[in-house]
């Protein structure tokens, strides 16, 4: 009988035509208690019993947007502070640092991006006291050796050393000085030679003051740990924790500069390395969520306008992508691929086509719905991790979201009209902006590209 029942579902089976999707729905972001310890420290707690494991993110609200805070020639310090947290503190070396951390089975991390400066730790929930205590040694502790900054200097200079010869590296350190000049997003995160070599011991220092204090702390608990339980081991390794940071006034935002064309040279090359496009959105611009869709179907995602056109229509590249790039205090929007030396401009003309077209016409209905389909399912998969999650809450304070922002989301995309994605595209792509940054055999296309804009020849170093 059942083997009848499943022949009978075979022959009504129509295997050439997909399955329709099911209408999305909005996800429901786990509720959060919510408090602010004496000090100052906001507290987010995120109680889930299923898994022994416990995670706790710690993010100040100060990155390496600041670095140019201590010196024209600092970029980079943000993250070498971050770094050497967990190189040494007033009771432990940073061996003993990484021994206790593998010896317990969890993870103790540390970083820093343009908008903040980060510790994360994860373990079961048997040794979650110690390595949670161990985080707290590294935030309120740390040394800054000398001998220890010197290694990772030498680390980080050799790495550097190694982006010299990778033309979107190239292209892309062109690009944000001529977008962004003299605002602080035009150096990068992890800094240059010249800057890094620079650091020393009294610059962590500095930037430690600055930035690692209680009330530009946000700290997220992600597990089997109830809201008493966070609370009570924030208050016993930070309570006595005060501020000594300054108080800093909100930065102006970058302003769009004209148009240029940069041309970067890597000796050797075979191909450009192409990276175009201009000032942008802020993180929490209402328009955020409009702006992030125009830009998956110009380019955020597999079948996106720039990569059929670039890769399948006329074989150009591999790959072509657009980036929204949108921080606390600005961001800018880009096209970025490679293709061989002497299609470079042909390519460049495809890609102006690509964004004229999105500024000029509404999208299909099929063509929207696709990538509303694609955002709305990849959305729960930015979930799937404790950490995930911790950061997901802590953008919410980070960037001034409200806290039903994650379980509107997937409405909000699939309520979006092609009107609106016209008109983001009118409002915030502008063709007449764009800066053309091309690593590559400058030689050979300088003459090709000139009808974009006058060239500016840059030698790397």
């Amino acid at each position: 009988m059942k083997e009848l029942i499943i022949n009978n579902i075979e022959d009504k089976l129509d295997r050439s035509v997909p399955p329709i999707p099911g209408k999305p729905k909005d996800i429901n972001f786990p509720k959060f208690f919510e408090t602010v310890t004496s000090n100052g420290i906001t507290v987010l707690v995120i109680e889930d019993r299923k898994l022994p494991l416990v995670t706790a993110r710690f993010v100040f609200k100060q990155g390496a947007y600041w670095d140019s805070r201590f010196g024209i020639n600092k970029a980079g310090l943000g993250s070498i502070t971050a770094e050497m947290l967990t190189k040494g503190t007033s009771e432990r070396t940073a061996t003993m640092i990484a021994d206790q951390t593998d010896f317990l089975g969890a993870t103790l991390s540390t970083g820093a991006d343009y908008d903040a400066s980060y510790v994360s730790c994860y373990s079961l929930t048997k040794h979650f006291d110690e390595i949670f205590s161990l985080a707290a040694d590294v935030i309120r502790n740390p040394m800054f050796a000398a001998d220890e900054l010197q290694r990772v200097r030498e680390q980080r200079l050799n790495s550097l050393l190694s982006m010299i010869d990778d033309g979107d590296y190239l292209a892309s350190r062109s690009y944000r000085q001529a977008v962004y000049k003299n605002n602080p997003f035009s150096f990068s995160v992890e800094g240059n030679s010249e800057s890094v070599a620079s650091i020393d011991v009294g610059d962590l220092k500095k930037f430690y003051e600055f930035a690692f204090s209680p009330e530009n702390l946000i700290v997220a608990f992600v597990g089997d740990i109830s809201p008493e339980e966070a609370v009570s081991r924030l208050e016993s390794e930070f309570a006595g924790w005060q501020t000594l940071s300054q108080k800093m006034e909100f930065p102006a935002t970058p302003e769009m500069n004209s148009s240029g064309v940069i041309l970067t040279r890597k000796n050797g090359a075979v191909q450009s390395s192409l990276r175009i496009g201009h000032i942008s959105i802020h993180r929490n611009d209402p328009d955020f969520i409009k702006v992030s869709l125009m830009n998956t179907i110009l380019g955020g995602y597999f079948t996106s306008r720039i990569n059929k056109n670039l890769r399948e229509v006329h074989g150009f590249t591999y790959s072509a992508r657009s980036a929204l790039n949108s921080h606390r205090f600005g961001g800018d929007i880009s096209v970025l691929t490679e293709v061989k030396t002497d299609i470079t401009s042909a390519t460049i003309r495809e890609i102006l086509k690509e964004i004229n077209i999105l500024r000029d016409t509404q999208p299909e209905d099929e063509e929207l719905q696709n990538v509303k389909n694609f955002v709305s399912g990849n959305f729960p998969l930015q979930l799937e991790t404790p950490n995930s999650i911790a950061t997901k809450a802590i953008n919410l304070k980070l960037y001034g979201l409200n806290n039903d922002y994650y379980n509107t989301y997937i409405k909000t995309v699939n309520e979006l009209t092609k009107e609106d994605i016209k008109k983001a595209a009118e409002t915030y792509l502008h063709p007449d902006k764009l800066v053309f940054s091309i690593a590559g055999d400058v030689d050979s296309i300088v003459n090709d590209v000139s009808e974009f804009g006058k060239p500016e020849i840059i030698e790397p170093n």
